[in-house]
């Protein structure tokens, strides 16, 4: 291929005889999507100055170690890579990144120990991996929003402290069969999703409740989870309640 020293965006979606990509100079390409190449065996860092990178429905079975020198990347898709086994430890090194999507990599089976702090990351969708257990570095995923973990019938328990994780607003558990437990929630969630978690028995208790200035309000779903003990309903009740509470507080008291 004709240097392309200038190429900013290419865009190759839906090629699917393409194999791999062939050498390409260039030091400013910023987005490659390569989503839907349905052959695509093979990827290779083409550019270390991407912020966006598609590699959604392709055949690729890991990622190179140069993964770890995107330092500008901030949005990673990786759904529907089925031959997809690994991840790189050096996917902690990815500083900017603020979206990272797994969704249905069903032969996924371990999240890497981020022991470089992912200080940007907002988005993290595992559902439809087979991750049994996530490392328990995840809670330093302090910046993270939004926890996928749906339809996913190897993770029994979360194990990491979802306590400090004071930015996580939605977390989604919906599917997960054989989860039987969770911990002490995060502090000021927006929206708990555990449908259809038929196995799931306890709840932490007491959750901790979010201060005065993170008012929000909560949803919190637990239809078809029909082994939930009492214990655990009671808690869930009591802790809508007191925040039902101290948001109405909040909001009638003079400023």
């Amino acid at each position: 291929m004709k240097d392309m020293t200038n190429l900013v965006f290419l865009n190759l979606r839906g090629c699917t005889s393409l194999l791999s990509l062939p050498k390409i100079t260039t030091n400013s390409l910023k987005t490659l999507i390569l989503s839907g190449c349905s052959s695509f065996q093979t990827f290779e860092v083409i550019s270390e100055h991407l912020e966006s990178l598609y590699l959604n429905g392709t055949e690729i079975n890991g990622l190179p170690p140069a993964i770890g020198n995107l330092h500008r990347l901030i949005f990673l898709n990786l759904k529907d890579c089925k031959n997809l086994a690994t991840l790189p430890d050096c996917l902690g090194e990815l500083k900017s990144l603020q979206e990272l999507k797994l969704s249905r990599c069903s032969k996924l089976k371990i999240f890497p120990d981020v022991t470089a702090k992912m200080e940007s990351l907002l988005v993290l969708l595992l559902d439809g991996t087979s991750i049994a257990e996530l490392p328990c570095s995840i809670f330093h995923l302090s910046s993270l929003r939004r926890l996928c973990l749906s339809r996913n019938d190897n993770i029994r328990t979360l194990r990491f402290d979802m306590g400090h994780m004071f930015h996580l607003k939605w977390l989604e558990l919906k599917y997960c069969k054989n989860l039987t437990s969770l911990p002490i929630l995060p502090p000021n969630l927006q929206c708990l999703n555990a449908h259809g978690c038929t196995s799931l028995r306890t709840v932490a208790s007491p959750q901790t409740l979010p201060t005065p200035t993170e008012q929000i309000h909560s949803t919190f779903i637990f239809t078809n989870c029909h082994e939930l003990e009492q214990v655990s309903k009671n808690a869930i009740i009591s802790y809508v309640q007191k925040k039902s509470k101290l948001m109405s507080a909040d909001r009638y008291s003079p400023v």
